[in-house]
């Protein structure tokens, strides 16, 4: 089942109906849905499928033919593909699922693939696509080999998690609280999402996901690492300090006995893969104050795997992955949480920007830290009007104390009262919260508003 990526499946679409070959790079981590949306695109098409594995040319070519029944003269790629030159008809998809695997072990792999788009303006041209998981590869590696198949590349897309608007549409049957927190722990990655079985509580799905050695995603953050990076051991020892709170650049120097210029490679390597951003403080005098930068793990699974698997290791190891979630993780899920819920929050307003459901159009959003805390959501528009939200994910209504801190905050950013002003809560707001806002024309949307 394919939800989402409708832009995705268009942009294809209009590639394929080009005149003559093409050349398109699909990556994105693995179980983002690249197989799923390359067959989606081919399904009403000529189409020939392969998926790759790491072997030599020889034994590459040999699972081609065993598997796709096909008889090549010669164990090599240029006779793979002179075996599929088009014959007349409609302009075939070719499909190379993990193509990293033939083009890492054989300097002839996009040679061949050159030789057959070029021969496709003589016999009927096609359309191949390249799948991979390996984004690190991809982004840093690939173009020193592409050669001649160069020319052919109509275009290299990344694949990226779903939205949190896709994701609801994918766990239909979900309650929106539901889905905020399938969000929050396993992000947008949909065979992570797949696992999640909507009749079991948080407790159970966390546990049968997590928590104990035999779990699918026990593991996996460092899997993940290790099929992109090396020195997975430096690596863990950022991830873990950033996932403690300490994501100032000096703080992460202090936790892990690094250099700063070691620190700033890893993570700018860990930003390149969406694992980290980071985050800037945003200036009210309309320029991003570098200054001000802090890092947090931006992906969401990996996220929750260095906040409650990697410190508790031991106690699932022993079997005790339900002490850990109630001493952890079921004591530090609304703070968790806080985090995850302005990000959908920020995405609700993005959308809404948008299709020009606000009272202005604005050009950024980021938001806004100070000494003594906080504005979730800050926008500007280019009179130099602004849209401030907060957002709240506690089990309590939301009261009037939000108003005092707003105030404060408004004043040490030098903003003033905002021209719009929102309040989000997962659990609604009190009476006195509510008649306040209406006096003052401040917004309030609760979780199900969403």
């Amino acid at each position: 089942m394919l939800v989402g990526r409708t832009q995705e499946l268009k942009n294809l679409e209009t590639i394929y109906r080009k005149k003559g070959s093409n050349l398109v790079v699909l990556y994105g981590r693995k179980g983002i849905g690249k197989t799923t949306l390359a067959k989606e695109f081919a399904k009403d098409k000529p189409v020939f499928y392969y998926s790759a594995r790491q072997v030599t040319e020889q034994e590459q070519v040999l699972c081609i033919q065993k598997e796709c029944q096909i008889q090549l003269p010669s164990a090599d790629y240029k006779t793979f593909f002179r075996i599929l030159q088009r014959k007349k008809g409609e302009k075939p998809v070719i499909i190379l699922d993990e193509f990293q695997y033939m083009a890492q072990e054989s300097e002839q792999f996009f040679q061949a693939l050159a030789e057959y788009l070029e021969n496709g303006k003589k016999a009927v041209p096609a359309m191949v696509l390249l799948l991979s998981s390996s984004i690190n590869w991809v982004e840093n590696s690939m173009a020193d080999v592409l050669g001649q198949a160069t020319r052919f590349v109509t275009t290299i897309l990344k694949v990226k998690e779903f939205s949190f608007v896709d994701l609801v549409k994918f766990e239909k049957n979900s309650t929106v609280e539901d889905s905020m927190y399938i969000s929050a722990v396993l992000g947008g990655v949909p065979a992570y999402v797949k696992l999640w079985q909507e009749e079991k509580s948080l407790k159970e799905n966390i546990l049968s996901i997590f928590l104990h050695t035999q779990a699918p995603l026990y593991e996996e953050a460092e899997h993940f690492l290790k099929r992109e990076l090396r020195e997975l051991s430096a690596y863990n020892t950022i991830l873990a300090a950033l996932a403690e709170g300490q994501n100032k650049l000096n703080e992460i120097y202090e936790r892990t006995g690094f250099s700063r210029a070691k620190i700033s490679v890893y993570l700018k390597n860990l930003i390149a893969l969406d694992i980290v951003e980071k985050m800037f403080s945003y200036d009210t005098s309309g320029q991003v104050n570098a200054q001000k930068g802090l890092y947090r793990i931006k992906d969401a699974c990996i996220r929750f795997w260095y906040c409650f698997v990697y410190p508790n290791q031991s106690a699932i190891e022993e079997g005790n992955g339900e002490e850990v979630y109630e001493q952890y993780v079921k004591q530090r899920m609304p703070a968790y949480m806080r985090e995850s819920f302005r990000m959908v929050c920020k995405e609700f307003l993005c959308l809404m920007n948008q299709y020009g459901k606000l009272k202005y159009r604005y050009i950024s959003f980021g938001s806004w830290f100070g000494k003594t805390g906080l504005i979730d959501i800050l926008a500007k528009e280019e009179e130099n009007h602004y849209l401030a939200a907060f957002c709240d994910f506690s089990e309590q209504p939301m009261d009037c104390n939000i108003l005092e801190i707003a105030n404060g905050l408004f004043e040490q950013a030098e903003i003033g009262e905002p021209s719009e002003y929102y309040l989000f809560a997962r659990n609604g707001f009190t009476k006195d919260l509510q008649k306040q806002a209406k006096e003052r024309g401040i917004s309030l949307v609760c979780l199900e508003d969403l």
